[in-house]
């Protein structure tokens, strides 16, 4: 098997990985589960998970102060924010139409950099965002007869501005430096407390949960976030960062197909046609032409 193969066959992998998030989510909800309990079972077994592998590859856990500061700032207020947000979406909305709009974080990254850091905008981004806004607009138009549910879009939406942030967070020149699965480890840490403490404030957390539903929360943990990152990190260092965020787009997709064939939700012309906007304006944004010839004609040796 070529390299870039190999590369693109971690990506696709870790992809899939992810895209089941909303399923195994929702399965846990019809097992006593729901979004607090849920995440802060997910945060904390993920933790548990990637200090048993750091410890195994003998990768220190040793920060410095302000990396762990603002690690836990991102964990709180980032990921925590983008995975109850997204969690309580689902009870609203299908959950591959959540995933879908979540998907509109590279627009809302390009438009907080341009706010931010001054960030220019070119012609290829402008085109991006106008393709993103219209697969949004078709989103949330008529579907079935009716309208989109309204807090579940907006749920969706919070949870794709909490996750930009978490990204723009993520490209601090302090935290730059920090191990990948090091950086994972503190912010599902910082997680799973920030869900325990508003699950006991608003009285949600109880263990009242299946056996079934435990074990989705388990396979959450170590498919969609273990196996998801590893095969992420692994894939990027095989074909880039660019390359791998081409074919992780396939991860709303997988959602969206799994969301129809488990919990038969609806797929209408609308859904179709605005998700391929909202696909089309990531591609605009990521892909590279040079990059993407390059990696088919690679010549790699066979391993």
């Amino acid at each position: 098997m070529k390299q870039s193969t190999k590369g693109i066959l971690y990506i696709v992998l870790s992809s899939i990985s992810f895209g089941i998030i909303p399923i195994l989510a929702k399965l846990s909800y019809s097992q006593g589960g729901n979004p607090f309990n849920v995440l802060f079972l997910r945060f904390m077994s993920a933790a548990i998970m990637i200090f048993l592998y750091l410890k195994i590859k003998g990768i220190s856990l040793k920060i410095e102060k302000k990396q762990f500061v603002l690690l836990m700032i991102f964990g709180i207020l980032g990921y925590s924010g983008t995975a109850l947000c997204l969690f309580l979406s689902y009870n609203y909305i299908a959950a591959g139409l959540a995933t879908m709009i979540l998907y509109l974080y590279p627009s809302i990254v390009t438009i907080l950099s341009f706010i931010i850091y001054g960030e220019k905008f070119y012609r290829k981004k402008i085109v991006s965002l106008i393709v993103s806004l219209l697969g949004v607009y078709l989103l949330i138009g008529f579907t079935g007869g009716s309208l989109i549910n309204i807090q579940g879009l907006i749920l969706a939406l919070l949870a794709s501005l909490f996750y930009s942030i978490y990204v723009l967070g993520l490209s601090n020149k302090e935290i730059s430096s920090v191990n990948s699965f090091v950086i994972t480890y503190y912010v599902s840490l910082a997680s799973s407390i920030t869900m325990l403490l508003a699950g006991s404030i608003n009285k949600s957390i109880s263990f009242n949960i299946s056996l079934y539903g435990f074990l989705c929360i388990i396979l959450l943990a170590f498919i969609s976030t273990v196996i998801a990152l590893i095969t992420f990190v692994q894939g990027v260092k095989i074909i880039g960062p660019s390359n791998a965020s081409i074919f992780s787009n396939l991860e709303p997709i997988v959602s969206m197909v799994l969301s129809y064939l488990i919990f038969r939700d609806k797929i209408t012309p609308n859904t179709i046609l605005g998700s391929f906007f909202i696909m089309l304006s990531i591609l605009i944004l990521s892909v590279d032409k040079k990059q993407i010839l390059k990696l088919l004609s690679k010549k790699d040796n066979a391993v």
